[in-house]
């Protein structure tokens, strides 16, 4: 998948995209040796998600390993991903816009499909007409290369499968959230749980281990899930990080499980902030749709059981995709049913950026990760940007 996808789209970079893209695309967090100044790529939005425009030097506030850097300059750019006239004063030449979606099949049961679907065809609709469009799916692999042509990204999702192992079937009435408690084994955690499901009267001595081999068996499906994604997402930043330019990729996923108690599902923290730090190093404004179908499936005939953790478990599923778009720099949204808001914003939001020169310091040249931190001086505003910078250090 991935490397088919990567070719196509080194193909695509030279044949289809606009000359200017390749001339002054490459834009990446990494800068020459020997320069003073680091260009930032900030997005500074009003709170439906509108750029501002207007911001001078002085209104930035620029911080690299915690320490204020003078900004020269703040260039704003902008693009057309959602379709709107450029601004008065506005620099000329922005890129392309290109926005490819990464839909996690892995994370949606069979009967959820449909929910991930109406995600990427609300995409569709509502992205402009000069907008590049592409898909990758996980772990199917299907694929769609980047394309101004909406017939093919329209086909690719309607093949869009839920291919989630569900972890219905079993003895007990036990909770995603319940079942990682009952892996790790902690005997103030599990004995409500206990309690509930192996009542006093018919006694069964066996019922409480019978019980947590249950539930670990479900939090082992869990972890599954996690670690696919974990590696689905590679998969997509090795495709998508060849591209020119700038590029907004859409996460479309019903969840990726994240616990923290031990011997529960595997800590995948350290994995999901290092995945963030690759699409952040790619050049990616990075968005996550976390499609909550969790709540009203619980509550569905199909679903059968009881669930007594509903909200710990929407919870659940949620952190680590919130975790992974705040390490990138990106944006989370919960969805439950319409997804046209947050689709719009995130076209408003990638329409347009600014380019923030900061000045730095012989001591930032040595070619490690640098903390950053940019604020604006204007309020109801919100700021994205990378969470860090490589300064290669000067030749010998």
């Amino acid at each position: 998948m991935t490397v088919r996808f990567a070719l196509r789209l080194a193909v695509l970079g030279v044949l289809c995209l606009p000359a200017v893209l390749l001339a002054v695309g490459q834009q990446t967090p990494t800068f020459r040796a020997g320069t003073d100044l680091v260009l930032i790529d900030t997005r500074v939005v009003g709170r439906d998600g509108t750029p501002v425009t207007g911001l001078k030097p002085d209104q930035f506030e620029v911080f690299i390993d915690g320490r204020r850097r003078a900004v020269a300059s703040a260039e704003f750019v902008r693009g057309d991903a959602a379709g709107t006239p450029p601004a008065e004063g506005s620099a000329a030449g922005a890129d392309p816009s290109i926005v490819v979606l990464a839909v996690d099949e892995g994370s949606f049961p069979a009967t959820a499909r449909a929910s991930a679907r109406e995600a990427a065809t609300r995409v569709v609709d509502r992205a402009a007409g000069d907008v590049y469009l592409g898909m990758i799916a996980f772990p199917s692999g299907r694929e769609v290369a980047p394309t101004r042509d909406r017939a093919p990204m329209r086909e690719g999702i309607v093949q869009i499968s839920g291919v989630r192992a569900d972890v219905l079937p079993g003895r007990f009435n036990i909770s995603a959230t319940e079942a990682t408690l009952l892996k790790s084994r902690l005997p103030g955690a599990i004995k409500e749980i206990v309690d509930r499901e192996c009542p006093p009267f018919p006694p069964d001595p066996n019922c409480p281990q019978r019980l947590i081999h249950e539930g670990s068996t479900i939090a082992d499906t869990l972890d599954y899930q996690g670690l696919r994604t974990l590696s689905g997402l590679h998969g997509v930043l090795d495709a998508v990080a060849p591209l020119p330019g700038r590029k907004t990729l859409i996460v479309i996923s019903a969840g990726l499980p994240l616990s923290n108690r031990p011997g529960a599902v595997s800590n995948l923290d350290a994995e999901t902030v290092r995945i963030a730090h690759r699409a952040a190093a790619a050049n990616i404004n990075l968005y996550v749709f976390y499609m909550n179908v969790h709540y009203l499936r619980y509550y569905s005939a199909e679903y059968g059981k009881r669930n007594n953790t509903i909200f710990e478990d929407v919870n659940l599923f949620a952190t680590g995709l919130e975790k992974f778009a705040d390490s990138g720099g990106g944006s989370f949204a919960q969805i439950e049913v319409n997804a046209n808001p947050f689709v719009d914003r995130v076209l408003r939001e990638v329409s347009s950026f600014y380019m923030v020169g900061v000045r730095t310091e012989p001591g930032d040249h040595d070619g490690k990760e640098h903390a950053i931190r940019v604020a604006v001086k204007q309020g109801g505003t919100t700021v994205r940007y990378r969470r860090f910078v490589i300064i290669p250090a000067p030749p010998r």
